[in-house]
């Protein structure tokens, strides 16, 4: 086993001192357009861990990642070079816990751990012991908990996606509740002061097509005082500046065949219906930038005919679970100067968080898949 490993770590060590490239998998530009970008690794990061771990954050001088193991329930902070540094359960009733559930959590500052649940803020040193814990003036409003995504923490300044202030249940049953609230929300951490809120774009099929969504916040990157907005049901990046939120252009990204618009559920419809609906459908699932680039990604759809021939009663069976390992497959566009420029399939699962570009698969290798007793996280860049 040792020589295994230190064989595949050789390979890796070699093939970024090379400065190898990786194309887009030989798939075709499904765009009109003749540029053909390389996903070049630039870094790696193994760690001797037997279990997932998954990237929270990462320190902006790249010390340091914040990652969490959901197995074990343990924060764990790891350096540079690999090492763990501490790994701590920080869930259940302790003097130091923040509950059982949390939405996002960052690094701010030096020193610093930030944890958000949905009502909540816990701010820890860097042992992961608590140093203070208040209530936000707001709930996050989210389907996605973890590794989420509607959190975007940057300078002591907080984008999110926010509760209507004290909802009714009469407000979630009317199908066009999405354009009544000011959602996406801009809140200083150190003044505990919202400093603006923003409806969702008129444009958006969420609010041109109402209904039921399973999950309305955006994907969001800051970019000084820009924020680039994607919203996983509506195939447009939108630019704001920041913190006023003032929308400042439309990316439309025109996606390709593979791509199907949803139709959202109604609120009275059977309890899978949704479920089904996505499933016959596309929904982007990332947002990423690396190089002056932007990219997004959209999972394909099952054909219709194929979904109606399933049961209704179950979700997640065998059939249900063959149609997405088929069908629900990443396709990536590549946007520069704001315009799509390239768009493709890819077989890899590229995530994005503390402003790097990142996957656990080489494109240069094979896919291989079989536990190993240790880490591997690819760092790309695109150009």
């Amino acid at each position: 086993m040792l020589s295994q490993r230190f064989c595949h770590l050789f390979l890796i060590g070699l093939m970024i001192g090379l400065n190898f490239s990786c194309s887009n998998s030989g798939q075709e530009n499904l765009s009109n357009d003749d540029f053909e970008p390389r996903f070049v690794i630039t870094d790696s990061l193994v760690i001797d861990y037997l279990g997932g771990l998954s990237i929270l954050d990462i320190k902006p001088d790249r010390s340091e990642y914040l990652m969490y193991d959901f197995q074990r329930k343990e924060m764990v902070r790891v350096g540079s070079n690999g090492k763990i540094l501490l790994a701590r359960n920080l869930t259940g009733d302790g003097k130091d816990s923040f509950g059982q559930y949390f939405i996002s959590a960052h690094y701010q500052g030096p020193e610093e751990v930030i944890i958000f649940t949905e009502n909540e803020i816990y701010r820890y040193d860097l042992e992961f012991r608590l140093t203070d814990s208040r209530e936000i003036p707001f709930g996050i409003f989210t389907n996605t908990y973890g590794v989420g995504h509607v959190n975007a923490l940057s300078d002591g300044v907080l984008f999110t996606n926010i509760f209507p202030d004290k909802p009714s249940k009469e407000l979630f049953k009317q199908e066009d509740f999405l354009s009544q609230f000011p959602f996406l929300t801009v809140y200083d951490l150190e003044q505990d002061k919202i400093l603006t809120s923003q409806y969702f774009p008129a444009s958006s099929q969420m609010i041109k097509n109402p209904g039921q969504y399973r999950e309305t916040a955006p994907f969001s990157i800051r970019d000084g005082n820009t924020i680039y907005l994607l919203f996983a049901y509506s195939p447009e990046i939108y630019q704001y500046s920041f913190p006023e939120l003032e929308l400042q252009d439309t990316i439309h990204l025109e996606p390709g065949e593979a791509y199907v618009q949803i139709d959202p559920a109604s609120p009275k419809a059977e309890a899978f219906d949704r479920f089904f609906k996505e499933l016959g459908a596309s929904s982007y699932v990332n947002l990423y930038q690396s190089n002056g680039y932007l990219m997004t990604a959209y999972q394909g759809a099952a054909p219709q005919d194929k979904v109606d021939a399933l049961p209704r009663n179950i979700v997640g069976g065998e059939e249900f679970s063959a149609l997405e390992k088929e069908y629900k497959i990443p396709y990536y566009q590549v946007i520069k100067d704001k315009r799509k420029v390239w768009e493709g399939h890819m077989d890899i699962d590229f995530r994005y968080q503390g402003g790097r570009l990142f996957a656990r698969r080489n494109l240069q290798l094979p896919r291989v898949d079989e536990e190993l007793d240790y880490l591997v996280y690819y760092f790309y860049e695109i150009q």
